[in-house]
């Protein structure tokens, strides 16, 4: 994943909320361990300013409000808000807040800049957070220059936690005694599932609708939200094809990473009205397992079509983002 939050709205952000310049006074301002004022609470989008004078050199955490959930661990899935700032020119870069939705992301291992990972496992969910992260621990020498960000700007970001899912993380659901489908679907609600097929079994003509292996206890999924959650695919000879449980291997632009959850999942319609193979998702209560059939898949290569159906565990559930206007999607630095 992108390492850091693929920078989604990096193209208008930019609009310079005043940090104190070098030359400003700071009487009577309250500024932090990390010299940084922010104003607004969780889940609001925060105003920074910060102290005149140079950055700390090391990294910065600051906790301005704690939470009472679970600590972050590593590994996780992190949902969370956040808002990142230059420290030099007090130019917003990035933020979720007016997305309208959060953002997830593997923290821990790498996936993101080494100020996410070491400033935030340990952290517990509901807290606000504050980050100084210098540049060794940023985007490092080669900065990100759609950005705005040179390879010595030290980042000033405002997250707000709000979920953390692994591949361990129990579905609060109640088994369905009968599901209406022949496929045997077995394993624990905090692990891979297992499908058996009867025997002969064939594709389906076209996909039916979803099936319920397990209730869940949250509220309903709406049309048009974004999932976090798990999934295993297999095709119709019962052989596994994909799962988020399987970890990914390093890459030339990216370390490898273990198996967990996504949040690439869409419940129809999409930010274009398309729709999708978890249309049929909406209603059902979030932390429920089900077994969606996929829509025939045609190699473009060999004309080869793949018929394949899915587990999946929905541990949550968000409005899917705001589709910022002709916006381009950087290869973040290593």
């Amino acid at each position: 994943m992108r390492k850091l939050l693929s920078l989604v709205a990096v193209l208008a952000l930019g609009s310079s909320l005043a940090a104190c310049g070098s030359g400003g006074s700071n009487a009577g301002a309250d500024f932090g361990k990390a010299g940084v004022k922010v104003t607004a609470d969780f889940g609001q989008k925060p105003t920074v300013t910060h102290r005149s004078g140079d950055p700390d050199k090391s990294l910065v955490t600051e906790v301005l409000k704690q939470g009472d959930g679970a600590v972050v661990k590593k590994g996780e899935l992190l949902t969370a808000n956040y808002l990142g700032q230059i420290w030099r020119d007090g130019k917003v870069f990035d933020n979720s807040y007016d997305r309208g939705a959060p953002s997830s992301f593997p923290i821990g291992v790498g996936g993101v800049i080494a100020g996410w990972d070491e400033g935030l496992v340990g952290q517990k969910l509901g807290s606000r957070v504050l980050l100084s992260i210098p540049s060794d621990k940023g985007y490092q020498s080669a900065g990100n220059t759609q950005a705005g960000i040179t390879g010595t700007d030290t980042l000033i970001f405002v997250v707000d936690l709000i979920s953390a899912a692994a591949n361990d993380t129990p579905l609060d659901a109640t088994p369905v005694a009968a599901p209406a489908t022949p496929f045997k679907v077995t394993g624990a609600l905090n692990a891979e599932p297992k499908v058996t097929l009867p025997a002969g079994t064939k594709a389906p003509a076209k996909p039916g609708k979803p099936v319920v292996i397990a209730t869940g206890k949250g509220k309903p999924i709406a049309a048009g939200d974004q999932l976090v959650g798990r999934y295993v695919v297999y095709d119709y000879t019962g052989k596994k094809q994909a799962s988020t449980w399987d970890g990914q291997p390093a890459s030339a632009s990216a370390p490898a990473q273990p198996g967990a959850p996504t949040d690439q999942l869409q419940v129809g319609p999409g930010p274009s009205g398309q729709t999708g193979a978890l249309d049929g998702l909406a209603g059902m209560p979030i932390g429920s397992r089900v077994l969606v059939e996929l829509p025939p898949q045609t190699d473009t290569t060999t004309k080869k079509v793949t018929q394949a159906f899915a587990v999946v565990d929905v541990l949550n559930a968000f409005p899917a983002p705001k589709q910022p206007a002709a916006s381009p999607t950087p290869t973040p630095s290593n």
